[in-house]
């Protein structure tokens, strides 16, 4: 497209470095314009894979097809869980799309996929870790701001170079904006900011005084403290703070500028009668109006203001960055001792095993000389695990919800650290003897919203007390123990949960959804393989007669009897499931037609001879059984032919007087 110059490759360039994003340029036909700069490891791992290369061009075909039709930046999860925005972005009559992202919402999200998909893209089972430390996890809410502070960079930017709506001068100014803050690192301090904010208000918009100001909530009512100001009235506006009041509570409110030559209004801001016009732009952080920035006589033009709008508005994008790079960095400190004791965690399965890890890695994160683990159970919080404590004492210790620091931790869901138990007072009880200090931390575990237990540390092995980082690390790997509670919960009922999935409640045969997938099993491996396998469809006959005449009671007890005599008649490698109603169907691995006639001939007798006659009025001596034998491929090719034609056979059986095995095609 003639329109992408120099100038858009240096933007993606600058953008891409200031977001740590992967950003690239897309033709509305999908076709890619200007690759990324900043190439995520992770994803182009996974789409230099031909699975992955096939789902992500399929994925970045159809999603900007989407933006396009949307008009609107669109945000997609992509093939292997990482969420992808989409700018549309259109200039004259040309279209074109900016594509970035690649992050996860969660380490957890992230690590689920790797478990789950990790081979089918090419990656090692055992790099998990590593690759742990290379992805970019981020809030659902940031990727939104994240995009539309990009679209809005991109549209002001576009607009002033290719439209031509504004003058030569706007062009200029954004350039120069944007020169000045693509060189900015996100290590720089918020001075930094500032500084590069002070200096484009004064050289490029010729303000005669400015002042940029940050909010202060700690003086009860938040104020706008100045944190550097520029220009004729610079010592004034350095000792000036501004109350939310006003025209400026209103900027708070509405999150849009104001001008004001009102002279009452300004002296009600404190401001000296040497103010003759103020415009106040808010900067935004998040979503919040974090700070202000002021010109004071300044003559702005309505299209200058508006560049000054954008300008406060990449200066929230940056702080925000700031912000995030700074909590990033303290989890890449984190992340090894973390994944250390993750590592712990994963092997293992066992409950009562479990619970010991928990607590003696907790101990050990912390430097601390007790800790225990409780769990809620049946109303009451119970001790499972315990460390530096006699645990006979607590076998039998049960804490009712409320009740006690561990009971309001958990009734409250919110964690809890104390320097003094004696002295703080929200707690104020006596020291034990056993406890050489009064400092603990209890913090609740969580699967979700639902707090499953609280996991308790006590006694600094320094005789310290416990600090904010202590609680802070101790949070996170509290994560990591409910997730691995929770894991455990579900190995414990996982063969259970799969057994109830895949049996008939009545008979405690297979049911139909497990024969299905049996059957495309053994379809699939006898094509791959070629070799022959039989089914049979078993039909009770007279079923309906017995069920009007002794009622559905005694049907469903026959029904019983008949699925477990058929069960014991049946070879090891045989499979019968209830496929519906009277209805039952036999899959005979590696089994051609004449020795599946003698199974299901087997079968037929079993049931006719051995279920005891405990009716009544039912006119028939014995129960019997209709069956129909297909084989594979002779007799069907796909799971719709082999059915069909098995079912086809039975109903000949029954034409023919019942009580028989019928194979089909002879």
């Amino acid at each position: 497209m003639e329109f992408i110059d120099n100038n858009i490759s240096s933007l993606q360039t600058y953008l891409s470095n200031l977001t740590g994003l992967s950003l690239s340029i897309y033709g509305e036909k999908g076709n890619i314009i200007l690759p990324p700069i900043k190439e995520n490891k992770l994803l182009s791992v996974i789409r230099s894979s031909s699975r992955g290369r096939d789902e992500y061009n399929d994925f970045l075909k159809g999603c900007i097809e989407k933006a396009i039709q949307r008009r609107n930046v669109s945000i997609f999860k992509g093939p292997s869980g990482q969420y992808h925005f989409f700018i549309p972005l259109r200039v004259d009559d040309s279209v074109f799309v900016v594509a970035g992202g690649g992050v996860y919402l969660s380490q957890k999200e992230f690590e689920d996929l790797y478990v789950k998909d990790a081979e089918s893209y090419g990656l090692p089972l055992n790099q998990l870790k590593s690759w742990s430390q290379e992805i970019i996890i981020r809030d659902y809410a940031d990727i939104q701001d994240t995009a539309r502070h990009i679209q809005s960079i991109f549209n002001l930017f576009l607009k002033s170079s290719y439209e031509g709506i504004l003058n030569e001068k706007r062009y200029r100014s954004m350039k120069t904006i944007l020169s000045l803050i693509s060189d900015m690192k996100l290590d720089k301090q918020a001075d930094g900011v500032y500084d590069i904010l002070v200096d484009i208000m004064l050289f490029l918009f010729n303000a005669d005084s400015i002042s940029v100001m940050i909010k202060d909530d700690s003086a009860g009512s938040p104020l706008f403290r100045p944190r550097r100001a520029a220009g004729r009235l610079k010592e004034h506006l350095q000792s000036v703070p501004l109350k939310v009041s006003g025209m400026v509570s209103e900027v708070v409110e509405k999150q849009r500028p104001l001008y004001s030559e009102d002279v009452m209004e300004i002296l009600r801001l404190g401001l000296s009668d040497e103010v003759t016009s103020i415009y106040v732009f808010p900067i935004k952080s998040d979503g919040k109006v974090t700070g202000l920035l002021g010109t004071f006589n300044s003559n702005i033009k309505q299209e200058d203001a508006d560049i000054i709008s954008d300008l406060c508005r990449i200066t929230g994008f940056i702080f925000r960055l700031i912000e995030l790079q700074g909590i990033y960095d303290k989890r890449i400190k984190d992340i090894d001792v973390l994944n250390i004791a993750a590592t712990r965690l994963n092997p293992v399965k066992e409950p009562e095993m479990l619970y010991e890890t928990i607590v003696d890695t907790s101990v050990n994160l912390t430097d601390a000389e007790k800790g225990s683990l409780m769990l809620f159970e049946e109303d009451f919080l119970t001790i499972k695990a315990a460390k530096g404590i006699n645990k006979g004492l607590l076998r039998e210790i049960k804490i009712k919800i409320g009740e006690g620091i561990a009971g309001k931790v958990f009734s409250e869901g919110i964690p809890l650290i104390v320097d003094d138990i004696e002295k703080d007072e929200r707690i104020q009880l006596r020291r034990r003897p056993n406890y050489r200090t009064g400092s603990f931390i209890s913090i609740p575990l969580k699967i979700g919203d639902e707090t499953i237990g609280v996991l308790n540390i006590a006694d600094k092995i320094t005789g310290e007390v416990f600090l904010e980082e202590d609680m802070a690390i101790l949070r996170s790997f509290a994560s990591y123990a409910s997730i691995a509670l929770e894991r455990s919960m579900y190995w414990s009922l996982a063969g259970h949960l799969r057994e109830l999935s895949i049996t008939d409640s009545l008979t405690g045969i297979f049911n139909r959804r497990y024969f299905e997938e049996r059957f495309f099993e053994e379809l699939q491996r006898s094509q791959r393989h070629n070799l022959s396998f039989s089914l049979a469809m078993i039909d009770i006959d007279d079923f309906k007669l017995f069920n009007d005449t002794e009622g559905h009671l005694a049907g469903d007890e026959a029904l019983k009897n008949i699925a477990n005599i058929a069960k014991e008649s049946l070879r090891v490698i045989d499979v019968i499931a209830r496929f519906g109603g009277e209805e039952f169907a036999l899959i005979m691995p590696q089994t051609e037609k004449e020795e599946a006639f003698l199974v299901a001939e087997r079968i037929r007798r079993s049931i006719k001879e051995q279920l005891p006659c405990t009716w009544k009025v039912f006119p028939r001596n014995n129960i019997t059984t209709s069956i129909g034998v297909a084989t594979f491929p002779s007799d069907g090719k796909d799971r719709k032919e082999l059915i069909r034609n098995s079912d086809k056979a039975l109903y000949r059986g029954k034409m023919e007087g019942k009580d028989k095995t019928v194979l089909w095609g002879r």
